[in-house]
């Protein structure tokens, strides 16, 4: 009895061992193995530098006639080049065909000038003549009209003296007779073209008169024409008058006081239907002079054309000069090529066929940083620039300069930083901003490459982690693992715990940290992935 119970539990015993190391090894299996490290000091001497390729600071379009054939491009990008250097060649006889080409469409407009000064001088003269000729018909118009009235004002004047007469012989009781008729009235021959009025008993002879006021003004034509004359009431045609006055003394005898008032209404209404045939002549002829006198519209051809013969002078001088050097096109300056926009068998645009940038006014250099740079950089910080690919024998060039812009970018920088792959990564993902110094030509060459440093301030922080420790959460916040002591049912044991903190700066190798105390075991390795609460084991404590 005794050994079946002693075999019992020796048999309960091996099971307890066995279960205890399959446990234990469970334990290890699922418990991560990590590495810790006290935050600890730490200063801080950023590497703020970039590469960069040394420019002109200003920038020349050097260009030629346009439509030209280029012949030979002797320059590429990045050259560096000196003043009268040559660029490139056009094409010689594409450039004497476009010479004999401008040649004749200069011959051409000055045909066209020509053509039209000539056409403008006949247009003229015609318009000349015709105001002439229009003139010419109105002075004649108004001297055959104002004879017309005259006329029929005489035989209205002798007409009414006839009346006179025949009252004056015909004595008193005619008189009396004539101004006891119907209708008759009294004539007032003192005004043969205005209103009858009725005779006075026993009036005088008053004369052949003047036209009525009432009248319009039919002696004078439009202001600047020439005077055409009033009818002469008061000195009819004598002899005239005394044939047509025989004959009215004829018509007289054997005529009645009505009678000759008859006649002279009569050649009342002859006198108005001359002035008024008058009026409307003369206001026909002077229509016809006021069109003639009308100023035509100014032909600008001329002008236009003398305009454009200039440009052709222009185009033709800058060919001449052109073939003068064979063709050829040199730089103007001393500088380096940016960009070269024509090929051989291409045609020149008459813009900037090639760019280059301009020495002669000094050389600048632009370095692209990451955007977390920026706070190392300032408008008039002390930077070192130093040539990198100095000439054998030769010591790279330096030279102590102050940045003078600093503009952003939107791309990722291009320079060498002080800063670890990971970062540099990270920075590159984002954006960037450029820098610019002016450097002396003299010790720079146009298309030199050459490193920007910048003279950073030194910093000291109290809590600095190693890079691989610090982890990032989401957009800038950073976090890390703290691995601290804990009791539960099997005794002590490590577990994990996420600390948020906040990254302050950040070299190859530490990041200096804000969030944490120096006594803190921060976890820097593990051989798995950590969460929230994670059981480790902590193989090792470094401080």
């Amino acid at each position: 009895m005794k050994q079946r119970m002693m075999k019992a539990g020796i048999l309960l015993l091996g099971l307890m061992i066995v279960f205890t190391m399959i446990s234990r090894t469970a334990y290890n299996i699922s418990t991560a193995q990590v590495s810790t490290k006290k935050p600890e000091p730490q200063t801080f001497t950023p590497d703020v530098s970039a590469r960069g390729t040394v420019v002109g600071r200003e920038e020349i379009a050097v260009s030629t006639v346009e439509s030209l054939r280029v012949g030979s491009v002797h320059v590429m990008e990045g050259q560096a080049v000196e003043a009268g250097q040559i660029l490139f060649e056009v094409d010689q006889q594409d450039l004497m065909e476009k010479m004999k080409e401008k040649q004749q469409e200069l011959y051409s407009l000055d045909l066209q000038i020509r053509g039209a000064a000539e056409s403008a001088a006949i247009s003229e003269k015609s318009r000349q003549l015709t105001l002439s000729q229009v003139q010419e018909d109105y002075n004649r118009t108004a001297a055959r009209e104002n004879e017309t009235v005259n006329a029929a004002l005489a035989e209205l004047q002798q007409a009414q003296e006839a009346y006179q007469n025949f009252i004056a012989g015909s004595g008193t009781g005619a008189g009396q007779a004539a101004s006891g008729q119907s209708g008759a009235g009294r004539m007032d021959f003192g005004q043969p073209v205005g209103q009858t009025d009725s005779i006075e008993q026993g009036g005088g002879q008053t004369g052949a008169g003047q036209p009525d006021s009432g009248q319009p003004d039919i002696g004078q034509p439009d202001s600047g024409q020439p005077d055409i004359g009033q009818p002469d009431f008061s000195q009819p045609d004598i002899g005239q008058m005394d044939q047509d006055q025989s004959g009215f003394d004829q018509m007289a005898s054997g005529q009645t006081a009505e009678g000759l008032l008859a006649v002279i209404q009569e050649k009342q209404a002859a006198y108005d239907q001359a002035v008024k045939n008058r009026d409307e002549s003369l206001y026909q002829a002077q229509k016809a002079l006021d069109s003639a006198n009308l100023e035509t519209a100014k032909d600008y051809s001329v002008e236009q054309s003398q305009i454009t013969r200039g440009q052709k002078e222009e185009e033709i001088a800058r060919l001449q000069a052109l073939i003068n050097t064979q063709g050829q096109v040199a730089a103007p300056a001393k500088g380096m090529v940016t960009e070269v926009g024509i090929k051989a068998g291409s045609t020149t645009t008459g813009g900037g066929d090639i760019l280059l940038s301009d020495l002669s006014g000094g050389a600048s250099l632009t370095v692209t940083f990451p955007e977390e740079m920026r706070k190392y950089i300032r408008e008039g910080t002390q930077a070192v620039v130093t040539a990198e690919n100095p000439l054998p024998g030769q010591q790279a060039a330096t030279e102590r300069v102050t940045i003078q812009t600093i503009a952003d970018s939107g791309i990722s920088g291009n320079g060498t930083y002080g800063m670890e792959t990971g970062a540099a990564s990270e920075a590159q993902s984002g954006s960037s901003f450029t820098v610019t110094v002016h450097v002396s030509s003299d010790h720079f060459s146009a298309g030199e490459s050459a490193a920007l440093k910048v003279e950073a301030q030194v910093s000291d922080y109290a809590a600095c982690v190693p890079t691989e420790a610090l982890h990032l959460m989401s957009g800038n916040q950073y976090y890390v693992n703290v691995a601290e002591k804990k009791s539960t049912i099997l005794g002590e044991e490590w577990v994990v715990r996420q600390v948020s903190v906040e990254l302050l700066e950040k070299n190859e190798k530490y990041a200096a940290v804000e969030g944490i105390s120096s006594e803190q075991e921060v976890v820097t390795e593990s051989s798995r992935t950590l969460e929230e609460g994670s059981r480790v084991k902590v193989n090792h404590e470094m401080d």
